[in-house]
């Protein structure tokens, strides 16, 4: 018969995994700011996507005119297919993103190494969203422009909706440069920056306590049996 440890060393024991819990459970709150934060972004897209992939498959279901010039409408097309295509990408990506992130960081099979592993995942895959909503952005108002001069209308209309057009979308990129410089990616580098606490790491190798019980005790030993610490 194995002798039982003084009772002192077993609450120490108590108090010592709760600490390393308490440790863990602080880091996982800091690191779910982060996940919503890109799970919001990748929600702000792919609404914003829904919208514009509404506006343009409304043109590209539009019968064009007979007697167009065929480069106008093989540009009117092309514009509106790629912005068409780009958006439903974007919708089906952050779906996903959205849908799957917040669950493997729940749910994951190495606990805090999951959580970690999946939010870095996300803000990598943000610059390519990002992208591609900038191109479809462009797309769509070439194909506005282009949409002004497939249909039969005054020469001197069309003139000023294509020169307003393009000058929105000048006034659009300055405005979205501005911004990049004051908080976005090209003045702020946020790559070295995250919410992962690297002194933490020993902590997110505590495996769960039901599965280590039931894995590593026999079933008849299982409530009276003292076990060590991971960390004493």
């Amino acid at each position: 018969h194995t002798p039982s440890p003084p009772p002192e060393a077993t609450m120490l024991t108590v108090y010592k995994n709760n600490v390393v819990s308490g440790a863990a459970l602080q880091q996982a709150d800091l690191r779910q700011r982060e996940l919503d934060f890109y799970t919001n972004n990748y929600w702000i897209w792919g609404s914003t996507s829904v919208i514009m992939a509404g506006f343009a498959f409304a043109e590209l279901t539009g019968e064009i005119p007979e007697g167009t010039d065929p480069v106008l409408s093989g540009a009117f097309l092309g514009f509106t297919a790629l912005c068409l295509s780009l958006d439903l990408c974007i919708i089906t990506w952050t779906v996903l993103l959205c849908t799957w992130g917040p669950g493997n960081a729940l749910r994951g099979p190495n606990g805090m190494k999951s959580f970690h592993d999946t939010i870095q995942f996300l803000k990598d895959q943000q610059m390519q969203i990002y992208w591609a909503f900038a191109v479809s952005v462009v797309a769509y108002f070439g194909s506005s422009c282009c949409l002004l001069w497939v249909y039969p209308s005054n020469d001197i209309c069309n003139t000023a909706g294509t020169v307003i057009l393009v000058l929105s979308l000048v006034v659009l990129m300055i405005t979205q440069c501005g911004l990049e410089r004051r908080i976005g990616i090209l003045g702020n580098n946020h790559d070295e920056v995250d919410g992962r606490i690297k002194a933490f790491s020993p902590f997110e190798d505590v495996a769960d306590l039901d599965t280590f019980v039931s894995s590593a005790v026999p079933d008849n030993a299982q409530a009276t049996t003292f076990q060590r610490g991971m960390y004493e």
